[in-house]
Order: structure tokens, then sequence, then C-alpha cells
């Protein structure tokens, strides 16, 4: 076991503490306060300046080494998700629909973690590490505005993980190149003339007009683009009417859409509007459409990559490391990587035994195991030891 795993092992009930409180007390994007001001008061612990209210409810705060150099940056999410706990947990959320389901209270545990390795051995740092705890990754706004309000101002690397329960404590998986999917909100508003349902011929009916409309979309991905280029679109809502005997004046959709190639991504919303305009018109229908953009197509960069694969084998042996398959999920530690090198990896942060069949990811008896805190922390201490030329 290398030297910076045995230290973060010795912080393991550490981390478990802070990730408990977190947990117990989840917030929901753009509501992080309290998590912003426990963040930023372990910081001062080891002695740093943290910048409270960035980009929202963010927190910054640098590390200076004792000798010159470089500016990289560790980041971690915050926010919770609106979902129930279903858990048994003794230090489950005390807050009714507010659940830490995707893991970012062990991901503020573990930068946290980080934090306190490399302070320790500030005296032999050269140059700059950032932390960035990041609000409202939840609703694809937090790295934006943080960057916005400075965050990467004279950074010239990132780095950040995630946690998989669908993959063993003590494992990682990482790739170069496309990594996890771009996100943009889809919103479409139909209007038709209501009516009674005994009277059709009197009527425009909207959700004959919505229906066709989600059944067309999936054409795009079959009929459009080539089988090479993935790209999912999904219709999450429908709402239209209140009574089952009227025909309703309007119906809206919202969904998303996701690519895995920026590409594809720019030819989306035209294709998107074609298809909706002239099938609601063939429905005497009038559609409105709105692709919002959200996120890019999260793309690790090669020289960053390699960096990540050799402090991991150096802090977990290259036989826990393995190529992280591609997903349609979205992240927006992406837009940090359209404005510097970086990479971002999943940790894994499920049992040994049958990870795979773990609760996943926004599931509301979702459980993170502990165990991958130390490694978390210790793999991102490592990385910015190494990214910074070594101490």
């Amino acid at each position: 076991m290398c030297a910076m795993l045995q230290e973060a092992m010795r912080l393991k009930d550490e981390l478990a503490a802070i990730r408990r409180h977190l947990h117990r007390y989840p917030e929901l994007s753009l509501k992080e306060t309290e998590t912003a001001a426990f963040v930023a008061r372990e910081l001062a612990k080891l002695g740093l300046d943290a910048r409270t209210g960035v980009g929202g409810h963010g927190v910054v705060a640098d590390l200076a080494g004792k000798l010159p150099g470089r500016t990289i940056a560790l980041r971690a999410d915050m926010d919770a998700l609106p979902i129930q706990e279903e858990t048994d947990l003794e230090f489950r959320s005390e807050r009714p629909g507010v659940m830490h389901a995707c893991g970012h209270d062990a991901h503020t545990a573990i930068l946290l973690g980080a934090a306190k390795l490399l302070a320790r051995m500030a005296d032999r740092l050269r140059g700059t590490v950032r932390f960035i705890f990041q609000p409202a990754e939840e609703v694809n706004a937090g790295a934006k505005a943080m960057i916005e309000d400075g965050a990467l101002d004279g950074v010239e690397e990132i780095y950040g993980l995630h946690n998989l329960p669908t993959l063993p404590a003590g494992r990682i998986a990482a790739c170069a190149g496309p990594m996890m999917g771009s996100v943009d909100r889809l919103e479409i508003d139909l209007e038709g003339k209501g009516g009674h349902g005994a009277i059709p011929d009197r009527c425009v009916d909207p959700i004959v007009c919505a229906s066709n409309i989600v059944m067309a979309l999936q054409t795009i991905a079959s009929r459009e683009l080539s089988p090479f280029d993935p790209a999912v679109v999904t219709i999450g809502s429908l709402r239209a009417g209140d009574a089952n005997n009227v025909i309703p004046h309007r119906a809206e959709l919202t969904g998303t859409i996701r690519t895995f190639d920026p590409r594809v991504k720019r030819l989306m919303p035209e294709r998107v509007e074609r298809l909706v305009r002239q099938i609601a018109a063939g429905y005497r229908c009038e559609a409105e459409v709105r692709v919002i953009n959200q996120t890019p197509v999260l793309v690790n960069h090669e020289a960053q990559f390699r960096l990540v694969s050799e402090a991991a084998d150096e802090t977990i042996g290259p036989e826990n490391r393995g190529p992280a398959a591609p997903t349609m999920a979205g992240e927006d530690f992406s837009v940090y990587l359209e404005h510097v090198p970086g990479c971002f990896f999943w940790l894994g942060s499920g049992p040994a035994e049958n990870a795979e069949e773990a609760y996943g990811l926004h599931h509301p008896k979702f459980v993170l195991n502990e165990d991958c805190m130390p490694y978390g922390a210790a793999l991102l201490a490592n990385i910015a030891r190494k990214a910074l030329g070594g101490a």
C-alpha cells in the first residue's frame, strides 16, 4: 500500500463522519447554504482561506505549496436530489423529499480528505492546488456559474471523480476522449382546440398529436443518424387535460436529448424541431419547440488521462484500474474540460461482492460503500502531486 493511501486510511473515520453529517442534512441545487458553510469551516481548520458564494453557493480555496509552480484544480459537487430516501441507514436524510442519492456527500468528504492530505505536504508541493466545491451539478448550472465567477482563473488543469455503485470500492475506471454524453433539455408546447370527447370532429386533439411526436422522435436516432453516432431522445413528461371526457386545448412535453459527439449535438435541435413542427402541422396543431443547451459531451484529455492512470497505478495498483464504458449520463464537469485540459474518472463505491447488483445512482435505496472514500482522497491527492511535478 502506497504512503498516500496509508495516510488516507487513517482518515477513514473522519471522512465517514463528514459524509454522514452531509447525508443527514442534504440540500437541493441552488440551496446549498449550510453545506457551503460546513465546507468553509472544514477548510479553515486546515488554515485555508475559503472564498464562498462563488457561482451561487460554491466554495473555492487555494493551497499554495512552498515552491512556485503551476495551478491545478480538484473539483467535487455538493448538491442533493429531490428524492425521498428509502434506506434504513442510521444517518438517513432528516429532510423529507431530499436525499444524497448520487453520492455528492461522499464527493465533498473525499475532496476535503484530499485537502487534508495535501496540506500535510504543502512544504513539498511545487505550485498551487485549487479546491473547487461546486453547487448545482444536478441541474447542470453550477460549473458554468463558477467559471463565470472566476473559479478557473489561473488554473492549467482540472481533475474530478464520481462514485459508481456498480463498481467495487477500491477500483476506478477512466478513459481518454468521450466518456459521458451531452445533455440538452427539450420542451414542446402543443396547441389544438379543446372540446367534448364525444365530438372529436369539432376539436383538434393535441394528445393524439403528442403521442405521434413521442414515437416519431425515436426515428431520429434510428433513421437519421449513423448507427455509429449514439444519440437518445427521451420524453420524460407529457401533461394534457384533467377530465376523461374532454379533449384538452393544450399539451406540454418535456424531455432530454443526449449525444456522444459534439458534431451530433449541434445537429440535433434542427432535426427535433423539423420533426415536431411538421407532425404538428399534419395534426392541425400549433407547436413551439425549445432545445435548451445544458452540458457538452464530457471529453477527457489524453495527457491528463495518462497522468490519472499513472497516479492510480501508484496508489491502488494497475489491477484495480479499468476502462470506463461510455454512458449517456451527463456531468457538468464537461464544462470545465472545455476551458482547461483535465480528466474525470469513476471511483468504485459498491460492495466487494456483486457490485453490479447494487442500487444505482438516483435510486431512493442507493447506499454508498464508505470504504471508497480513503481511496478517492488518496487518488485526488496523488493526482495533484503528480500534476504539479511530484514531491
